[in-house]
């Protein structure tokens, strides 16, 4: 029996002989560049993001022994499978991409990703909806096979994750979803999801994240890169980041880097902390601003994290919130919070990778002034991080 920590202070006990890990529609037309999602506007990079933490986790249920239920959503080449009003909502008849039809079995949209394809004795269960027990035989095969535990995890959290939770719960089956390996195309649906799982006494199960299963991910960072505390004399260096951030026109409403005493002046004093190379050259800055002078919001405060241009994707991020959640803790900082534009699926993915939740959408609450959306009301995401160390 395997005890997993969930949220809430609660735990989930796994028999492995009687529980299956349920992969939910992992496939190219919801996470692939080229896939449905992508080409009919949507960002898939939230839902991509989470593809080597599922194959962690599928990983950790082929050791321990567990069946693994893999689903795709998909239908008949003649839709004849699929529900009239769906068929009138999604045409997908007249909707093709560069991976074929969309969401028809047999295309190349409707396979799963390359890294979380099934291997022999695993089931597929193809789904003509959003649930994976409706029109399928996957209750009958549970039960046949001595199954009372589901870990669920898949896209998207809000759809066919939720649907088949749901659906499992009203035929007896507990459930656990494991947060970070669940995706949507927009952060608030992913958390409202999760939090109604919580809802009316914890209603619909249990929630972990994967560490609470497989153990903190071991992978190393990049050996040639450090963290030391940011000093007046990185000023040029931290502003010119900051100003390249600013040019992407997805990092913040304000249009102007200013200058360094403004700047400075707006955050704690500590800490401060700068990424550098090899040869000592500034990647990245992470700082906190205090969100009120009121002593009761003391450990309360707002994080900005910039990494240079020229350092995307070498970690440079990571490595400065792991640093800036450190230090903070240890300073007695209790609640980190952010700001960020739904369009920057960067910063929202560090951010959940290291704690942080979405708790609300402002919703237009300033003009964008420059860059690609400039003249438009934006919306910002709210996110918050609350320690279990400080302020307990």
């Amino acid at each position: 029996m395997i005890g997993i920590s969930c949220r809430g202070g609660r735990r989930f006990a796994v028999d492995s002989g009687k529980t299956a890990l349920l992969v939910i529609d992992m496939q190219r037309d919801f996470i692939d560049p080229d896939g449905m999602c992508a080409r009919l506007g949507d960002n898939p990079a939230l839902m991509r993001a989470i593809v080597p933490r599922v194959r962690r986790l599928t990983d950790w249920a082929r050791a321990q022994g567990m069946c693994v239920v893999h689903t795709r959503e998909g239908y008949a080449p003649d839709l004849s499978d699929m529900q009239p009003p769906k068929r009138v909502r999604w045409p997908l008849s007249e909707m093709a991409g560069p991976l074929g039809r969309y969401l028809i079995r047999g295309e190349a949209g409707h396979d799963f990703v390359p890294d979380l394809k099934p291997v022999p004795g695993e089931w597929v269960i193809d789904k003509p909806g959003f649930g994976a027990f409706t029109r399928t035989d996957l209750e009958d095969r549970l039960v046949a096979a001595g199954i009372e535990d589901l870990i669920l995890c898949g896209v998207t959290t809000s759809c066919c994750v939720q649907t088949t939770m749901r659906e499992a719960v009203d035929r007896g089956f507990r459930c656990l979803t494991v947060a970070d390996c669940c995706a949507a195309v927009e952060l608030d649906d992913h958390d409202r999801a999760l939090d109604l799982i919580a809802s009316e006494g914890n209603l619909f199960g249990w929630v972990c994240e994967l560490s609470d299963i497989a153990g903190p991910d071991d992978r190393a960072a990049d050996p040639s890169l450090t963290v030391r505390a940011m000093t007046d004399a990185d000023a040029d260096a931290v502003m010119a980041i900051y100003a390249d951030g600013i040019a992407t026109g997805q990092a913040t409403f304000q249009d102007q880097a200013g200058d360094w005493s403004a700047f400075s002046a707006g955050k704690l004093a500590t800490p401060r902390i700068v990424a550098c190379d090899a040869d000592g050259g500034i990647l990245g800055f992470a700082v906190l601003s205090p969100t009120s002078t009121r002593p009761v919001y003391k450990g309360v405060c707002e994080v900005s994290v910039y990494v240079s241009g020229a350092a995307r994707g070498r970690g440079v991020g990571n490595l400065l919130m792991q640093r800036l959640v450190m230090e903070s803790e240890a300073m007695g900082i209790w609640l980190l919070t952010a700001s960020i534009f739904p369009e920057n699926p960067a910063s929202l993915i560090l951010h959940t990778t290291h704690g942080f939740r979405c708790v609300g959408r402002h919703r237009g609450p300033a003009r964008m002034t420059y860059g690609p959306m400039a003249g438009r009301w934006r919306d910002t995401l709210r996110l918050e991080r609350r320690s279990t160390v400080a302020g307990v």
